[in-house]
């Protein structure tokens, strides 16, 4: 089973692809969230069920309410199935996997399998900050679909790769900058609605943790987690954050939740044109390892074969 938590869709499409290829479920996170509460049963797992959690990088950290909502899961019947954790960012992640395999071994739990795939940008909130330009979002979005099917490939063989960005400057901005964001700027006072809302309610409808309600205009409570699904996704572009956001630009993951290639690509020996086929990538075996000895035999008897068949041949032609 495959947790996710997202706000403009990035890591709803990273969980629902890798649900699809391997045959995972797949659980949003605010499916379980009301404000700041959160009810949890406890998951029965399979003996070959994995457990794997993607969310968005915030301020070089992780989400405070997918934090909360690690600490809370409970799991029977967990005897050493895989973990796995994909965490999507718009550059970097600073000290985010540090934080999630200390969380994680907090549980008991083991994780080898840690990564991240660069998405574009939904952050506009503070200065100097802005969504990516539509080339630069297309050309990222390009890049993570030709990613995803090496991260997924390693996780069913069970073979970590390094695919991670940590980024300069790390300590600074996950020991110093996270905190202070997780303190004070889940601040939910400076968003507004303009007179360009339509009461249309799908700010509150897409909203986590249901901290909007909406009558005539939309008003924003006290658990909003900055995820930025109602300024992002607003058809109206009728919500601002203060002042700050007037001049910028928006975003949020249309291209669909299916992984799509667009060049040919190669996964191990799948030969794959758009669309993955996700029937042969589900009978891939995984390969079978050959010792050094094994390798050197091997090379050997390829060797003997070759003088025997030009000794042969020098035999036949005197």
């Amino acid at each position: 089973m495959i947790f996710y938590f997202t706000g403009t869709g990035n890591s709803a499409w990273v969980a629902k692809s890798l649900g699809n290829i391997l045959s995972e479920n797949v659980i949003a996170v605010s499916d379980y969230m009301n404000g700041d509460t959160i009810v949890l049963p406890e998951f029965t797992l399979t003996s070959v069920e994995r457990i794997g959690f993607v969310f968005p990088v915030h301020s070089w950290g992780i989400p405070p309410i997918m934090r909360k909502f690690i600490k809370q899961l409970r799991f029977n019947a967990y005897t050493g199935q895989t973990v796995f954790g994909i965490f999507t960012c718009g550059d970097e992640c600073g000290y985010t996997k540090k934080m999630f395999l200390k969380l994680i071994h907090s549980k008991g739990w083991e994780c080898r399998h840690v990564y991240s795939v660069q998405m574009p940008n939904n952050y506009m909130l503070l200065p100097g900050f802005d969504v990516d330009s539509k080339e630069l979002e297309k050309q990222k979005i390009e890049k993570a679909k030709a990613l995803l099917p090496k991260i997924i490939q390693a996780i069913r063989d069970d073979l970590p790769i390094k695919e991670y960005s940590k980024g300069s400057m790390s300590f600074l901005k996950s020991r110093m900058i996270y905190p202070l964001f997780c303190k004070f700027a889940l601040n939910s006072r400076p968003f507004h609605a303009t007179t360009a809302c339509n009461a249309c309610g799908i700010c509150g409808k897409n909203c986590p943790t249901k901290t909007i309600t909406v009558t005539d205009k939309p008003v924003w409570g006290n658990h909003c987690t900055q995820c930025l699904s109602c300024i992002n996704r607003c058809p109206s572009r009728a919500i601002e954050y203060g002042k700050r956001t007037q001049k910028k630009s928006r975003y949020y993951f249309k291209t669909g939740n299916n992984l799509y290639i667009t060049d040919e690509k190669l996964v191990g020996k799948i030969k794959i044109v758009g669309k993955i086929d996700l029937d042969a990538l589900n009978q891939r075996t995984r390969p079978v390892k050959k010792s050094r000895k094994q390798a050197k035999m091997e090379r050997m008897e390829q060797a003997l074969k070759r003088k025997a068949a030009a000794a042969k041949k020098d035999n036949d032609n005197p």
